[in-house]
Parts: C-alpha cells; structure tokens; sequence
C-alpha cells in the first residue's frame, strides 16, 4: 500500500512499482522462475485496487513484529489478493495460508 501511493500520487508509475518489486528482485539477486508472468516461471502475483482508500494500522500486521512505521497513513491503492506459486495465500486483507515455507531458488545454483 505504501509503495500504491507513491503510484497514485504520481512518483512512480505503476510499471515502475512491477520492475522494482518484480523483476527488479530477480535482476538483483539472480531468483531462479521469479519476477515474470511467462511459461515456466513461479505464478506469483498480487492483485491491486488502485482506487481503495485504508488506513494502514498496526493490528494488519500479519509479521512476527505486529506493528508498522506506517500505522495511521491513509493508503491509496491496496492489495486485493496475493497469490504465491500459484496458491492464494491472501484475499481481502486476510491471510489464508501463512506457511508456504519453500526455500527461494536462486539461478546460480540451477546451472551446475
């Protein structure tokens, strides 16, 4: 949410936000099937509502920390569905399967 308002207040674009948190993890750190939406990569996405307008709160936390620097901001633009791997493990601000627990791959380590 706090990165969608940085898209609806216009200093990033929404192409900008998919590169940085998508494909840019996977150029930095060389993630094996991530980062794309093509054959043979992980199907893993989140679906936004760009016009939702929340307000962030520390009880949403769904961390070991259960709190956030951003509690108060009113967020313009919010996740709608998470899903990892082809699994929905968010929808509608709920966590739905909080223990997906496999190890990231990294494409170093796929070569060999």
């Amino acid at each position: 949410p706090v990165m969608l308002t940085h898209v609806a207040e216009g200093r990033l674009t929404l192409e900008q936000l998919v590169d940085l948190t998508s494909h840019g993890a996977n150029r930095l750190f060389g993630l094996a099937d991530k980062g794309r939406i093509a054959e043979g990569y992980d199907a893993d996405l989140t679906i936004v509502d760009l016009k939702a307008r929340k307000t962030i709160r520390h009880d949403m936390m769904a961390s070991r920390v259960g709190w956030t620097p951003f509690d108060g901001m009113q967020a313009k633009g919010w996740p709608m569905a998470t899903i990892i791997r082809g699994r929905v493990v968010m929808r509608d601000d709920e966590v739905i399967a909080p223990h997906l627990g496999e190890p990231v791959r990294f494409s170093e380590t796929l070569a060999g």
